[in-house]
């Protein structure tokens, strides 16, 4: 049955996570955005949540990614990726200097370099599909890459999993450009907003 009406529990939710995000944090935050396997929305979680965080915050966010990522209204999107066989960890600290919050798109990436970024990242979201694939093979990557301490949440879409952040289906999520969060109905907007708020 379809719900016409919004969850009084959703929008406590969501009120709380706009709460969350009303203060910038103390300290930057950097942000990877991983998964095990390819093709489970990896870029789309990181973009809606740069999407989310530059138009609460404008110019305090920068975005890194592997694919070609669209320009974001009030996101810095770095056009030459970091990821090279021989990374600049100083560029990494150096845009943690101009923004409070870096995202990193790792993706599905295990190579030295995607190592060298996650024991960078303050928070780490896995990304997987309904079947959790490649979730063990991250988290073995994370605990190689960093300290056991390291705060891990994984994304789900399409479950209604609650020990998960969940991304519903939205097939406004097939293109992603500036004005993702002007297409996707309020559920997906409300479900970014629940993501962003953890990031910090």
């Amino acid at each position: 049955m379809k719900r016409w009406f919004p969850d009084p529990g959703d929008i406590a939710a969501e009120r709380a996570a706009a709460e969350r995000l009303r203060q910038l944090p103390a300290t930057p935050r950097v942000v990877a955005v991983c998964s095990g396997a390819g093709g489970v929305g990896v870029t789309t979680v990181g973009t809606g949540i740069a999407a989310t965080l530059g138009t609460l915050w404008p110019d305090r966010v920068a975005y890194v990614g592997l694919a070609a990522t669209p320009s974001l209204s009030g996101v810095h999107v770095v056009t030459a990726p970091l990821w090279t066989d021989q990374v600049d960890l100083a560029e990494v600290t150096r845009l943690t200097e101009r923004f409070t919050v870096l995202l990193l798109d790792i993706g599905a990436y295990a190579d030295p370099t995607a190592r060298a970024l996650l024991g960078l990242a303050d928070r780490l979201l896995i990304v997987t599909d309904q079947a959790g694939r490649g979730v063990e093979r991250v988290l073995a990557r994370v605990a190689e890459a960093g300290p056991a301490t390291r705060t891990t949440v994984i994304v789900g879409r399409d479950t209604e999993n609650r020990d998960h952040l969940c991304l519903p289906h939205d097939k406004a999520l097939r293109k992603l450009d500036a004005e993702i969060l002007d297409r996707v109905r309020p559920a997906t907007r409300r479900a970014y907003l629940t993501i962003a708020a953890w990031c910090l």
